[in-house]
């Protein structure tokens, strides 16, 4: 009785997993980047009209990652949608934005943003990832770049960021080549 029990209860939970596989294949699930706030867009323009940020804005903490230039950067320009292109980058650049490169380390090595950090989704669950997770302020604004075009690297770091907290990213979509054309600063890691 008791072995009838158990094969029956084996064919059922066989069941669920066929079907739960079966309608995962039917409709993958979907992870997505979240939108910034209801004032947000996802266009890649800035509002030169839009009040300028609240005096009493929390600057963000010094850290390996805060440009060196300027001790506390001013927050970003609002409203800035999720995705901004070159023009946004380069006025958050000049105000001291942290910047994430999202690309492999050879890319990254060839030529990246000034000061930026590297940061893979690879590298995400990692000691390294730890530690920018610690110097970076979850409420200051981020801009993530990969390599452009159909490179999602950004986007998919984006969207880990997001589910640890941070609430004010912008995704660079046109990425480090639209920068390097545009003749905005770039460096390079010596070997």
């Amino acid at each position: 009785m008791n072995c009838l029990l158990f094969q029956r209860i084996l064919a059922i939970v066989g069941l669920g997993v066929i079907l739960g596989a079966a309608d995962s294949w039917i409709r993958p699930t979907t992870i997505s980047l979240l939108p910034q706030s209801s004032s947000s867009n996802t266009t890649s323009t800035t509002n030169a009209a839009s009040p300028a940020p609240p005096a009493e804005a929390k600057a963000a903490p010094q850290s390996e990652f805060s440009r060196s230039s300027q001790a506390n950067p001013p927050a970003a320009p609002s409203p800035l949608g999720l995705m901004i292109d070159v023009k946004a980058a380069k006025e958050l650049f000049d105000t001291g934005v942290v910047f994430l490169d999202a690309r492999i380390d050879e890319e990254f090595k060839a030529g990246h943003v000034p000061q930026a950090f590297q940061l893979t989704s690879a590298m995400f669950n990692t000691p390294a990832a730890d530690d920018a997770m610690k110097a970076l302020d979850p409420a200051q604004p981020i801009v993530i770049y990969c390599g452009g075009g159909d490179c999602d690297a950004s986007k998919n770091l984006a969207i880990l960021l997001q589910g640890a907290g941070y609430t004010r990213i912008h995704i660079f979509e046109a990425g480090f080549p639209a920068w390097e054309k545009a003749g905005h600063p770039i460096e390079k890691v010596s070997k």
